[in-house]
């Protein structure tokens, strides 16, 4: 046996230090490569392992308890303490300046942390600009500022169209509201239901600003639009739009009460009626859309009637001045908060598409009238908004410089070729 042991005594000792450098490596808190692996982590990743190894900590440790609350509506901090069997500490009821539990909103996360051993409490709340701690050690209140991660990308999306402008646009990279904010730049010319032909195209410049990784706001910089041989071109200057020669792209009315869809009856004086089988004069204009699809005042004025008109149905009228009146019909509701006299803005939503009155489909019916007269809206030559002086234009211009190169790329080949 001895001289087994002797003849492999050398393995032995070698399995037997392997062993042991296995045991106490393996105790370690991290290896290399572990730490190669950590610094790749995003930093989101980190806050989830780092909420994840408190979790495991606190299910550890008799001593913590800790739990997480959102509000909802109809919540206050009392209601929310007592149903974790908490009485609400008088500092927090007490009002004053530095007492940041004044005020509690819908979504902020609320933080019960009690130290069973200790007999202490930690009431946090927490929204996206700051944290709110009490502490019942000293029974103090403080409120702690969260450092927000500001960022700002400058974009440039385009494409020609093939089907649909939003279509086109989603492709291109535009998110919903920058399309919707596109639209209303170049809505006083084009009519988004009627005049896109296939080979339009479109640019953009967007301003994206991020908060702590999150999109906060975008605003359209510069913007051009080529659509059947016409071409507009929309620069930024004091959150208002205008061409580079400083026209204003506001018009007086919209080209239509409606976004993106289908005219499905134009003006006609003798159109045959789809439910009545006889010629009647339609003068006005259709729009088909999905039933609940808002519909705007297309431009400022006051109401002067709501309520069911005949064979309208639901309807809005509204007088623009002592010239020019809109009608607006079939709706399936009206805007909360319309009224006979209210004062209403260009873009700013009446009611919604339906089907009331004599009606084959959810649609609306839109009338233009000049000194009581129908006209046809799609053939009208509105005014134009008022244009910047000399001075003015080249202040917009300047503000413009820096980006003079991307808006000289743009032009020369966004149109170029087939980006869909």
């Amino acid at each position: 046996m001895k001289n087994i042991i002797f003849k492999y005594k050398k393995l032995i000792i070698s399995i037997f230090v392997v062993l042991i450098a296995i045991f106490l490596y393996s105790n370690k808190p991290y290896s290399l490569y572990e730490i190669q692996y950590i610094s790749d982590v995003n930093k989101n990743k980190s806050f989830e392992l780092q909420s994840y190894y408190l979790k495991k900590f606190s299910a550890n440790n008799e001593k913590f308890n800790i739990k997480r609350l959102y509000v909802k509506k109809n919540q206050n901090l009392a209601t929310i303490l007592t149903s974790e069997n908490i009485n609400i500490p008088k500092e927090i009821l007490t009002i004053k300046k530095n007492n940041c539990f004044d005020k509690i909103n819908i979504n902020d996360e609320i933080i019960i942390k009690r130290n069973t051993r200790e007999n202490s409490l930690i009431i946090t709340k927490k929204n996206k600009s700051f944290e709110c701690v009490y502490n019942s050690k000293n029974k103090s209140i403080k409120k702690i500022e969260i450092d927000k991660e500001e960022d700002s990308l400058k974009l440039i999306f385009f494409n020609n169209i093939n089907g649909s402008f939003y279509n086109s646009a989603i492709k291109s990279g535009l998110n919903p509201n920058e399309i919707m904010s596109f639209a209303d730049i170049f809505g006083w010319d084009i009519d988004f239901s009627l005049d896109i032909r296939k080979g339009d195209s479109f640019g953009v410049v967007v301003e994206r600003k991020y908060q702590n990784n999150s999109l906060v706001s975008s605003k359209i910089k510069y913007a051009i639009f080529k659509n059947n041989k016409r071409y507009f071109e929309a620069f930024r200057y004091k959150d208002k739009y205008f061409d580079s020669n400083g026209n204003s792209m506001r018009k007086q009315f919209l080209r239509a009460p409606i976004d993106f869809y289908r005219i499905s009856s134009h003006f006609n004086k003798k159109r045959l009626h789809p439910i009545f089988k006889t010629v009647r004069p339609h003068l006005g204009t259709d729009y088909a859309a999905p039933k609940g699809t808002p519909v705007y005042s297309t431009g400022d004025g006051t109401i002067i009637y709501k309520g069911k008109k005949g064979g309208y149905g639901n309807t809005i009228i509204i007088k623009h001045g002592n010239i020019y009146s809109t009608l607006y019909a079939h709706f399936s509701k009206f805007k909360k908060g319309t009224y006979v006299g209210k004062k209403v803005k260009q873009k700013e939503v009446i009611g919604f598409v339906g089907s009331t009155g004599y009606s084959t489909g959810p649609h609306v019916h839109y009338e233009f009238r000049v000194r009581g007269v129908h006209k046809n809206s799609l053939k009208i030559k509105f005014k134009k908004g008022k244009k910047l002086n000399k001075k003015t234009i080249l202040k917009m211009h300047n503000h413009h410089k820096e980006n003079k190169e991307i808006y000289s790329w743009l032009n020369e080949n966004y149109n170029l070729k087939n980006y869909d």
